[in-house]
């Protein structure tokens, strides 16, 4: 018995936690991993690179600034081994989180997960994640042929205000 309600009250956390992707449904999941496999699958490992460079590349533009946050990975030169190493580890946590959307359980701890690493990183604001989220929404759409903006973004934003949950203003 004791154990059926601290499965219930896990639950309920779970949902509560869950509430965050309100707005990303099912449907929404489903396009969104189907559109991360398209351009992430093993077919396309060269890529990996280029589109992560891309997508940090349009977050120095929209906010030169954050490129100080990268000064430990060589960011002055995009093309070092340092960088693209940083760039991989990036999307690879994008992947990672993306895979996990139908398991909310495992999501949500992730998602906390890496909330608290960037909290750990002196300079990372909730404005970053906004940032980053409208980056991915610019190159998306240039690595895709069927971007579904509004699934991608509504479940992009659950995944960035998650993480952004554990940062300063």
């Amino acid at each position: 018995m004791k154990f059926l309600i601290v499965m219930a009250a896990l639950m309920g956390l779970a949902a509560a936690d869950a509430s965050d992707f309100s707005c990303c449904s099912s449907e929404d999941r489903a396009e969104m991993q189907a559109l991360w496999h398209e351009i992430w699958s093993a077919q396309y490992t060269g890529r990996r690179v280029q589109v992560a460079q891309a997508v940090f590349d349009d977050l120095f533009e929209r906010n030169p600034d954050s490129k100080n946050l990268f000064k430990g990975v060589n960011v002055d030169d995009i093309q070092s081994p340092e960088f693209k190493a940083h760039c991989i580890r990036v999307v690879n946590g994008l992947d990672t989180v993306i895979g996990l959307l139908d398991d909310p359980f495992t999501l949500m701890e992730q998602l906390e997960h890496l909330g608290i690493q960037h909290k750990g990183r002196p300079g990372v604001t909730k404005d970053h994640f906004a940032t980053i989220a409208r980056s991915y929404l610019a190159v998306m759409p240039q690595v895709s042929s069927c971007f579904n903006a509004d699934a991608w973004s509504r479940c992009f934003d659950g995944i960035a205000n998650k993480i952004a949950s554990y940062l300063e203003a």
